[in-house]
């Protein structure tokens, strides 16, 4: 009998493939989101630390014009963090959609998996048979040799 062979073996090797790029895409989406974690936090950091200056600055008395600079320095900084905000949304979307694909991916490649484990367990079964008939054939052979 010919040794199990699963023809579509080339396409569950490309599946799985498939499954390892979006998971490397997976790790990518997910350092970016940490990324723009990290410089949101970094900004909201130097906006605080620009305020408790500002607030510094004022208590003690300072001009109009370095007063004016300092607030709208502390409120680009606020705009910068509202930015960053809204891209690290639409970086969390992009992680959500590389996840659900990495899910799609996984389950088409188990699918394929299933099929062949299924296919597997009816060429043991069918191999079985055949050996049991070949012992069966055997005894009876041998049994009508004995026979005068």
């Amino acid at each position: 009998m010919k040794p199990f062979s699963f023809r579509l073996q080339k396409v569950l090797r490309y599946r799985a493939h498939l499954e390892k790029r979006v998971h490397l895409q997976l790790c990518e989406a997910a350092g970016k989101v940490k990324d723009q974690e990290r410089r949101i936090v970094e900004l909201g950091e130097a906006r605080a630390n620009a305020a408790v200056r500002l607030a510094d600055e004022r208590e003690k008395g300072i001009r109009a014009c370095r007063d004016q600079i300092h607030a709208s320095f502390v409120h680009g900084l606020a705009e910068r963090i509202t930015a960053e905000g809204r891209e690290l949304e639409k970086r969390l979307e992009r992680l959500d959609r590389v996840r659900n694909l990495l899910s799609m991916a996984a389950k088409k490649k188990k699918s394929l998996e299933s099929l062949k484990e299924v296919q597997l367990a009816r060429f043991n079964e069918e191999r079985e048979r055949m050996e049991q008939k070949l012992l069966d054939d055997l005894v009876v052979m041998t049994r009508k040799k004995g026979e005068p």
